[in-house]
């Protein structure tokens, strides 16, 4: 495999190709100069046009001995395609790229809806994707002069795998000081905690804050490499895309590194980003090729829904004994129906909560009570407040086969989270 330079002799792609090629050599791989012939352009006669190929392969040819120059360690070759560009181009590195590079000037009229070669390629690549602006920072980062500045856009869909894997790869080669910027919702991420919307969308919540950085702190966790990292949580007050470009202006950042789903979406954010960016744009497929297993998840969290009868406490039962074969934490909870409850409503549930487990119960232990809310959704946030490796609760399994059988607020509840959950299930059934 190699780096894929997409050449088509244009000021742009001139300038950016010896940071291509220093990007090679830093990354220890081949470059494969590639030039595209499209057949649709009108034909000239066909001296003129085999005169015009003839000069066109020198030319390219030429260029790849300049290249050669510049880095005479790596090894730099140059081929000629026929056929729509991208196309070819996207077919060309699916075979035989580990990155593809583009060179684009981006778009100083944002306005104009025209979607360019370097966009559509990008868009379609199955190959991580480099589009450069100018060549000044990665020159400088493949000499070792300074490292390299990055925000990376960290989602909560599996879309940043790749881009987190990416940016390790770039951070293997050279030192790469990394923003990782999650952009959220107050509203819609305060519902996925659980905790009360905001009055207004700019109102501070340092509890919402401090959970979005233990998350992203744990998604940065596979982040491997050399280079500062800092993380970022950014309030969403419009398109995402527009949130990651302001902070990459402001850090003075000199790529934005994320991930596209393999189903483009209308306007995603990477399409944005490719339109309307001053800066480089690093686009990572999901999943990279040839990415590392994941390592296998650490339980060390366990929250037990009950909702103290005597089947809904075998939840703790199960909960206990896996808390105990892991050695970690287990967090009791129940959701009560009074609206308003008093102190002493309060201190009566917690204490039949932990009235459920050994008096001498050794490891750590919390306690949680909710009221007046939905039974799968409070289960749901609490779970990601806490950061729960599991969830166990109990279920009649009543509902008929049309609802798998498993019981009104169990099924609600795996609607409601991505995180495991452990039905315990009556013996007799």
């Amino acid at each position: 495999m190699t780096i894929v330079y997409s050449y088509d002799f244009s000021e742009a792609s001139t300038e950016c190709a010896p940071a291509a090629v220093a990007v090679a050599a830093r990354l220890g791989e081949p470059l494969l100069l590639t030039h595209v012939i499209d057949p649709r352009i009108p034909s000239l006669p066909p001296e003129l046009e085999a005169k015009l190929d003839s000069t066109t392969h020198a030319r390219l040819d030429s260029f790849a001995s300049q290249l050669r120059a510049l880095q005479p360690e790596t090894q730099v070759s140059a081929v000629e395609l026929r056929g729509d560009p991208v196309d070819e181009l996207i077919g060309f590195a699916r075979e035989h790229a580990h990155v593809l590079i583009l060179a684009s000037p981006g778009h100083r009229d944002a306005s104009r809806r025209v979607v360019s070669v370097s966009e559509r390629v990008a868009q379609g690549a199955t190959v991580p994707v480099l589009v450069m602006r100018e060549p000044g920072p990665w020159l400088d980062w493949a000499a070792g002069r300074r490292s390299l500045r990055a925000v990376l856009g960290v989602s909560r869909d599996a879309s940043c795998t790749g881009a987190i894997e990416l940016a390790t790869r770039v951070r293997a080669a050279a030192p790469c000081d990394v923003i990782a910027t999650e952009v959220y919702f107050a509203p819609e991420i305060a519902a996925h905690y659980g905790l009360t919307p905001p009055a207004h969308r700019l109102e501070e919540n340092p509890e919402l804050e401090q959970l979005l950085t233990r998350d992203l702190a744990k998604r940065m966790s596979a982040l491997g490499g050399a280079g500062d990292i800092r993380l970022h949580p950014n309030r969403g007050v419009g398109r995402t895309a527009d949130q990651l470009m302001d902070v990459a202006e402001r850090e003075r950042a000199d790529v934005i590194i994320t991930g596209r789903h393999s189903r483009p979406r209308h306007e995603s954010v990477s399409d944005s980003l490719l339109h309307n960016g001053r800066m480089a744009v690093l686009i990572a497929p999901n999943p990279v090729p040839g990415a590392r297993f994941e390592a296998f998840p650490r339980l060390r969290r366990v929250l037990a829904a009950t909702d103290l009868s005597a089947f809904g406490n075998q939840a703790v039962r199960a909960a206990a004994t896996l808390a105990q074969a892991i050695e970690g934490e287990l967090h009791l909870f129940h959701v009560a129906d009074t609206q308003v409850p008093s102190w002493y409503e309060e201190a009566s549930i917690v204490a039949k909560l932990r009235q459920l487990l050994p008096e001498r119960w050794a490891l750590p232990v919390s306690t949680e009570v909710i009221f007046g809310r939905d039974p799968a959704v409070a289960i749901a946030g609490a779970a990601e407040r806490i950061d729960a490796d599991t969830i166990c609760v109990a279920s009649h399994a009543r509902g008929g086969l049309a609802r798998m059988a498993l019981g009104s607020v169990t099924d609600e509840l795996l609607k409601a989270t991505h995180r495991p959950v452990l039905v315990v299930r009556p013996s007799e059934e």
